[in-house]
């Protein structure tokens, strides 16, 4: 069975019991305290994808590091996920359990890329506009790329808008072949 496939599986699990158990929000904030751990801490991910270190000793692991922060039944749930030897997909395992927290509350991760940091009434008024496009809730993560010259791009689900100088300069050149920074004389 692909990791895939066993991650939404898990996921829905841990999804449908926390909904019965009415503790939705507090299992959504440990999964996304487990996905943010998996991303950031490569030690982390070699403990749970390694071999030879074994079952008791990654769950004391995650006793010493999440007993006390976690909810019983997600601390519990990722017990268990050790023991059935699926530690390998904790992450993705989180990742569904997010994107299907996602769905149920109506929430879009928009992703904005721009030049420049962009100024909070800015990204506020993005925010109401896609709010109304999109008739979702916005979640927007906002990255800095300089290279982007000016302008910005704009990406949700497999949707992108780019209205960037980069972008307007590369359509240029293909449009007319011409190379704008050699020299002509």
């Amino acid at each position: 069975m692909k990791t895939g496939r066993i991650a939404i599986r898990y996921a829905k699990a841990l999804f449908d019991l926390a909904v019965e158990q009415n503790v939705l929000e507090v299992v959504h904030s440990d999964m996304d305290v487990m996905h943010k751990v998996c991303v950031s801490n490569k030690d982390f991910r070699l403990l749970l994808q390694s071999p030879i270190i074994s079952q008791d000793k990654k769950i004391s692991v995650f006793k010493a590091l999440f007993a006390e922060s976690f909810n019983f039944m997600s601390f519990r749930f990722l017990e268990i996920i050790i023991k059935k030897r699926r530690e390998v997909a904790i992450d993705e395992i989180a990742e569904e359990f997010i994107n299907m927290y996602k769905d149920k509350h109506n929430i879009k991760t928009v992703y904005l890329k721009t030049a420049t940091a962009p100024s909070v009434s800015l990204i506020e008024n993005i925010k109401q506009m896609l709010v109304k496009q999109l008739n979702a809730n916005i979640e927007l993560v906002q990255t800095v790329i300089p290279n982007l010259i000016g302008g910005f791009v704009l990406s949700v689900d497999d949707r992108q808008y780019d209205a960037s100088v980069r972008r307007n300069i590369n359509r240029l050149k293909k449009e007319y072949h011409i190379n704008f920074y050699e020299s002509k004389i």
